[in-house]
């Protein structure tokens, strides 16, 4: 089940990349088309093994889930890409510093979400099927 798992959601993270990223030209915030394929990879994956399998069987996996979920962090991250805007900073220099902010910004939300993506993917295979521990103190 592993291997048709990450096959299906490498599938759909390339079908979704080729269709926003570079067809539209909508990468989403990192302005990389990889970038964009990692997180619905990552993003796909997650969503085939935490959702309720619905729709038909297809090599022995549910696969409406992870279509959904590419789909809708795709449009998510399409709609996120930045546009350009009129600033009202007057010299080249704050715009770069502005520029710099935003790189790091985007940076650490992004290997906060793959980390928090792999960790979810990680969960999945290590729970039991269908019980999520939960402890108390």
């Amino acid at each position: 089940m592993f291997l048709g798992e990450l096959l299906f959601a490498i599938c759909m993270a390339v079908l979704f990349t080729l269709v926003f990223a570079l067809g539209f030209n909508r990468p989403g915030p990192w302005a990389a088309w990889w970038a964009f394929f990692l997180v619905i990879l990552l993003a796909a994956w997650a969503g085939g093994l935490w959702i309720s399998p619905a729709g038909p069987v297809f090599i022995g996996m549910y696969w409406l889930p992870v279509i959904l979920v590419a789909f809708i962090f795709a449009l998510l991250l399409a709609a996120v890409t930045p546009r350009g805007s009129r600033s009202s900073v007057e010299t080249i220099s704050e715009v770069r510093q502005q520029e710099a902010k935003a790189e790091r910004a985007f940076d650490v939300f992004f290997w906060v979400l793959i980390i928090s993506l792999a960790a979810v993917i990680l969960l999945g295979y290590l729970a039991p099927a269908g019980e999520v521990v939960v402890t108390t103190v």
